[in-house]
């Protein structure tokens, strides 16, 4: 055991005050006085807990709070439920040991009942095999299923019901009517399972019942009677882990004192699932026991530490006697030695009444602890169920060609909409920004210059040799003017300004931030005089002529086919996305549908061919563009040619300046420093590559032009041979179905036939929301008694249970709306 301090103390019942079970009529002070300590409060939530539980709320993510009884075979676990529930179980070896019985104890102003249901939450699958996914074998978990088996007045009814009850449950593969009592198989033992972990579920009311529910777990086996039935070592306890390792779960872990402590193996469940601190220990057959030591340690909390300590029962293991003449011997037993010398500290924890008391006091405090979970997971899985359902719609029953010409026209309003722009479809405006981002992959792939090559070479002031060009220190006082590294251009056009991209889809291209971007071309005052001689026509070479401004435009466009391929795909994509949605909205009754298939392969067959119609346009605007630079915007064309030939210019001299200041060694080390000392010197030789700069300078500029036309042009094919392509999308569907041909009633049929299996999936989850809206409603309940009797001190935001948003608006959820 993992502590040696003290178990926490569960208040005890004082003098007088021992809690009791009623048995149809108020016998005696003591009766009515134990029965006193269930607080109104604690009826109500206890009552709320075994609705919820009932209506079949619970699942992996929502475990309701509850007790679970727990112990080895032959501990007296029997005879401990029928002191607390004032029935007879069955005694005989079988039946009793392969099920859990669910107990639920409440109070009725009418003659005692019971009611006896069927709770199947899984399903028998007999060849499947033990498994780590399948720790229970052959039953596999199932929407949970609540079957009435039978209605009882009499209490001498009970155990055989229960037997019977049994029997049905190890029969799945029968009718459950079959084994009520005084039908045909009631009197039938045989058993196609030797355990099921479905439950056998008493719902008992009485006049001064208390509200408390718990479970009787199969009894804990470390061996078979059988070799073939060995398997059930395994199962049970996998069956009792399950339960046990729920932390809303109260822990009543059942030890006799005929036996070693440290023998139990539902014991080492308890401590290998780590939930001592949620157990409490009941100590059986007390009539029987031989060492006193061991059972005071652990009364004292010295070993075998529990969270909740342990409590002492004796029952009279004889069947026929009354549950009031056993209480009565109990009280007897109790009050003999050692009870009333050796162990009369522990007084308070003798007897059943005391546990009963302390199990309602348990109960009650860990409903409280774990209801505002259970409210927020049954929140959050409404609005999981609701989101579901949206996606599946209640299905149309109109199957005809009006049916469906009215979902294709409604389709058509919705295309127009994302082709024409708007708020709640912004297909247009992500396709601005697309253009936009390929525009400016463009303009960041801009041929480029290198302003100094080898031909450059400056001299030493010691050097004999004479230098390729003079630079000399201005002597005059200059006037104050821009420095070269700090001038700026008069256009954004002339520098590479921070910019970024708006969308992902050029982001692999050239990286998202053109802080130092990086161009397809940067040309060598070399190549650029190569180029010119290589079109020279004559024998001068001075001249710049026409054809290798053609060449350097040319190449300075080659590399376009990646931006735009780039281009184009994202426009595929985003036309595809928005369409097909809109395919989904109008057509979501019929989703799973031959019509839904059909429609959707259709509108991507002619988005698909729409897009290879504009490849085939975009290919030919790009062959133009790289076959035959041209454009009649003269004066755009000389503008662009002075502001580009300015910026070149003044960069060139900087440049071979500040070359120069280094092969003389007069550069500063300091950085700041440089451009004032550069802007001491003047160049007084002509440049020798000034006409290449000057050819820079033309082909940037028309560079400009061009790529600004060839996306204009682009984007305007886009817009007539794909958007509004897209607006005869309503006559393609309609052709491609064939919704005007012969036999077009039965063809409507067909398409619109809804799928089983989704119709089956939306009635399940209707269920399932009906149920949570149920759930919520009782929940919205304990958030008003709070606020009458403090029954639980939480923020109320927390109990705020939103209305389940379901199509129909009824007086219960007006409770919702006021209570949120």
């Amino acid at each position: 055991m993992p502590s040696a301090t003290s178990p926490p103390v569960v208040p005890a019942v004082r003098k007088g005050e021992a809690f009791s079970l009623g048995n149809g009529t108020m016998s005696g002070s003591t009766e009515t006085e134990g029965i006193s300590r269930m607080t109104k409060d604690m009826k109500n939530l206890v009552k709320r807990i075994q609705d919820l539980r009932h209506l079949g709320i619970e699942d992996s993510k929502i475990a309701l709070p509850k007790i679970c009884v727990v112990g080895d075979q032959s501990t007296g676990k029997s005879s401990l439920i029928e002191g607390m529930a004032e029935i007879k179980v069955p005694r005989s070896s079988g039946t009793c040991t392969r099920c859990p019985i669910e107990i639920n104890l409440s109070e009725s102003d009418k003659p005692w009942q019971c009611v006896v249901s069927l709770s199947k939450g899984y399903a028998f699958i007999p060849r499947q095999r033990i498994s780590k996914a399948n720790p229970l074998g052959s039953w596999a978990p199932q929407d949970p299923q609540e079957e009435h088996f039978i209605t009882l007045n009499r209490k001498e009814e009970v155990q055989e019901a229960i037997k019977c009850a049994q029997v049905a449950i190890l029969n799945p593969q029968n009718d459950s009517s079959l084994y009520v009592p005084g039908g045909l198989s009631s009197s039938d033992t045989y058993t196609k399972a030797k355990f099921s972990p479905n439950v056998v579920r008493l719902a008992i009311a009485a006049r001064g019942f208390p509200n408390l529910a718990f479970y009787d777990l199969p009894g804990v086996i470390s061996q078979a009677e059988h070799e073939s039935e060995a398997y059930l070592v395994t199962i049970v306890e996998s069956l009792v882990k399950q339960y046990v390792s729920q932390e809303s779960c109260i822990v009543l872990l059942t030890l006799p004192m005929t036996d070693d402590a440290t023998n139990s193996s539902a014991a080492r469940i308890v401590r290998e699932m780590k939930a001592t601190q949620r157990t409490l220990g009941v100590l059986t057959k007390p009539d029987r026991m031989e060492d006193i030591g061991q059972w005071a340690d652990l009364l004292g909390g010295h070993k075998f530490l529990l969270g909740h300590g342990y409590y002492v029962i004796r029952n009279n293991p004889d069947p026929t006697v009354d549950h009031l003449q056993a209480r009565h011997e109990e009280n007897s037993f109790f009050r003999r030695v050692p009870w009333t010398s050796d162990l009369a500290m522990f007084q308070s924890k003798f007897g059943t009444r005391n546990l009963q008391s302390a199990l309602s006091e348990l109960l009650l405090a860990q409903i409280k602890k774990c209801l505002p979970d259970v409210i927020s997971q049954i929140n959050e899985k409404a609005e999981r169920i609701n989101h579901e359902l949206e996606l599946l719609p209640d299905p149309v029953k109109q199957h005809n060609p009006y049916a469906l010409c009215a979902k294709v026209q409604e389709l058509k309003g919705r295309v127009e909409a994302c082709v024409d722009g708007g708020m709640e479809i912004p297909m247009l405006k992500i396709f601005n920004h697309i253009a936009s981002d390929f525009r400016l992959a463009l303009q960041q792939t801009r041929p480029t210059l290198k302003m100094i090559c080898d031909q450059d070479i400056f001299h030493r002031k010691t050097d004999e040799a004479d230098s390729d060009c003079e630079i000399v220190p201005i002597m005059h006082t200059p006037k104050k003017r821009t420095s070269y590294s700090e001038s700026k251009p008069a256009t954004p056009s002339i520098s590479r300004q921070k910019q970024f991209y708006q969308t992902e889809h050029f982001n692999n291209f050239k990286g998202r931030f053109f802080l130092s971007p990086r161009p397809a071309h940067n040309f060598h005052l070399t190549d650029i005089r190569n180029i010119n001689e290589d079109h020279s026509t004559g024998t001068t070479l001075t001249n710049i002529h026409p054809q290798a401004i053609d060449a350097l435009n040319k190449q300075s466009v080659t590399h376009w086919r990646k931006p735009l391929d780039i281009f184009l795909g994202a426009v595929h994509k985003l036309v595809k996305r928005h369409i097909l949605d809109q395919v989904n909205k109008v057509f979501a009754p019929y989703r799973d549908t031959e019509l839904h298939r059909q429609v959707s392969s259709i509108v991507e067959q002619h988005i698909l061919q729409l897009k290879q119609d504009l490849d085939l346009q975009a290919s030919e605007l790009l062959a133009l563009e790289v076959s035959k630079p041209f454009t009649m915007d003269h004066a755009r064309l000389h503008e662009l040619e002075k502001r580009h030939l300015e910026d070149f210019s003044r960069r060139r001299k900087y440049t071979r300046t500040k070359k120069y200041l280094e092969s003389q060694g007069e550069l500063p080390d300091d950085a700041t420093k440089v451009s004032s000392r550069i802007q001491q010197f003047e160049v007084v030789e002509p440049d020798p590559f000034e006409k290449e700069i000057k050819m820079m300078a033309s082909s940037r500029a028309y560079y400009e032009l061009a790529s600004v036309r060839f996306v204009d042009s682009l984007c305007q094919n886009v817009h007539i041979k794909l958007f509004w392509k897209c607006k005869e999308m309503h006559a393609v569907i309609e052709d491609k179905l064939g919704v005007y041909g012969q036999d077009s009633t039965a063809l409507c049929a067909r398409l619109m036939a809804q799928d089983p299996e989704r119709q089956r999936l939306r009635e399940s989850l209707v269920k399932e929301q009906v149920k949570l809206g149920t759930a919520q409603e009782w929940l919205a309940t304990i958030s008003m008694l709070e606020n009458e009797s403090n029954v639980m001190d939480y923020d109320e935001n927390t109990f705020a249970i939103p209305p389940p948003s379901t199509p129909e608006e009824d007086s219960k959820s007006q409770v919702f709306r006021e209570l949120g």
